[in-house]
């Protein structure tokens, strides 16, 4: 394994913990010229919200920002009474508080950036808990979970909500699990749709985004440290989820990350396309025998490693997966593809990299499945007419191998048939239901050999 990729790793690993155990307080204070920090110089404004006059800065309405004082009250009074659609602008700071005021259709909240403004909660029930409401949209600020049970946002019933350049942060690190297990940083339930989660980073949560409805969209974020990244569940064909240029990552302790994604029943469309997926011990686990599994499922230009297993499908209708790369995270390799046939009979594979060999264990796949793999197709069916064309060089139109890849019979550039063994020359069926061989002997004249009634295998 490359030195550099593991101590890459455990550089991660080192960051995040130290993260999540320290006050981010610390590491959010107030720029100099901030409004309410005592220092003196020029003013600090957001510069989307100087062209908004409708913004409410929440310093205007009392509110501290030290990670000290409760900010509760006064982040409540700058959300009250907006005669228009709410802009929120909440100035760098660290701000604590006890729950999040209920917001209209169209809000924004808008802070100074993702290491500048944060707001920090350590409640037992989700902060951000917005129901029934359109088009509401956060940017450029971080949310800091401490309460052991507690979740960042939940979404219930919403549309077309929006998370731009937003860290959600909880307290899960290797060294206390489980204390923080159910902690949650993203819920969606109730049929919310249309949401997306746009430059963000979800981790170090019990569960960092737990999704039971269709569908929602995730690009260019990253879920580090989350004991399950994303979990897709419900069991009513409706979980579903988009994720394109996503990284999952964490250590190799199986107390930090046990699966980056797990789907735990009947589910609707999953696709993942550009997604990085290291350290979990297993990278995704879809389905269940029992409760069902995704209509649809597809994986595009991934790079997939694992401790244990990098993806287990257990039941799955369809799964499609193309260009990806398979890697273990530790010295002992990962089972790249462990397939259940019972659960998921058919699917399709293409050009698949494994790290351990020229190309994945072909005995992964059902029978079912059609596999495109390095010079070579398993378990393709063709309907119509197929047709070979003669190269330049004579080659054989078509080969029939064994298993070591030694030529049997083929047809050659100009159409002939040829076995290459004596004792697999034609086998005709008469219209008695019998078979027989047809063989030349070495003076040229052709005999035949019965054979019986039982169709002949091999």
């Amino acid at each position: 394994m490359n030195d550099d990729h593991v101590s890459r790793r455990r550089l991660l690993a080192a960051s995040l913990g130290a993260a999540a155990a320290l006050p981010l307080a610390a590491a959010c204070a107030s720029p100099t010229g901030s409004p309410g920090n005592g220092n003196s110089g020029n003013e600090f404004e957001s510069p989307n919200v100087t062209d908004a006059p409708s913004a409410r800065n929440v310093r205007d309405f009392g509110a501290v920002g030290d990670g000290i004082a409760d900010d509760t009250a006064a982040i409540a009074r700058a959300c009250a009474g907006s005669a228009g659609p709410l802009v929120l602008y909440i100035p760098a700071g660290t701000y604590r508080v006890t729950e999040w005021p209920q917001l209209s259709d169209y809000a924004t909240v808008l802070g100074d950036g993702r290491d500048a403004t944060t707001i920090e909660y350590d409640g037992d029930r989700p902060l951000i808990n917005l129901r029934g409401v359109h088009r509401v949209s956060f940017a450029r600020l971080d949310i800091y979970v401490t309460g052991t049970n507690g979740a960042a946002v939940s979404l219930s019933g919403c549309f077309r909500c929006s998370f731009d350049s937003v860290v959600l942060r909880g307290g899960h690190v290797s060294e206390n699990y489980p204390e923080f297990a159910e902690q949650r940083g993203v819920i969606l339930d109730e049929n919310t749709g249309g949401t997306a989660f746009i430059n963000c980073d979800i981790g170090n949560f019990g569960y960092g985004l737990t999704t039971s409805c269709i569908q929602n969209y995730v690009t260019s974020s990253k879920f580090a440290s989350n004991y399950i990244g994303v979990l897709g569940t419900g069991n009513d064909h409706n979980a579903g989820l988009s994720m394109v240029n996503v990284e999952f990552v964490s250590d190799t302790d199986p107390n930090t990350t046990d699966k980056h994604v797990l789907i735990d029943g009947a589910a609707n469309d999953w696709w993942f396309t550009n997604v990085w997926f290291e350290g979990a011990d297993v990278a995704m686990s879809v389905g269940d025998l029992d409760r069902g599994g995704p209509a649809q499922f597809g994986l595009v230009n991934c790079k997939i490693a694992a401790i244990t297993v990098c993806v287990d499908f257990v039941y799955c209708r369809q799964p499609y997966l193309a260009n990806i790369q398979f890697d273990s995270d530790t010295d002992s390799p990962a089972v790249e593809l462990r397939i259940d046939p019972r659960g998921c009979p058919e699917g399709t594979a293409v050009n698949l990299l494994s790290s351990t060999s020229s190309d994945v264990d072909p005995t992964s796949f059902p029978k079912g499945w059609n596999v495109t793999g390095r010079g070579r197709i398993s378990g393709a069916t063709f309907v119509g007419t197929v047709s070979t064309v003669a190269g330049s060089d004579n080659a054989d139109l078509l080969q029939a191998q064994d298993s070591e890849g030694r030529v049997l019979s083929a047809v050659l550039a100009n159409g002939a048939w040829l076995s290459e063994r004596p004792d697999s020359g034609v086998i005709l069926k008469d219209s008695a239901n019998k078979y027989w061989r047809i063989s030349v002997s070495t003076d040229g004249s052709l005999e035949t050999s019965p054979l019986g009634e039982q169709r002949p295998s091999g």
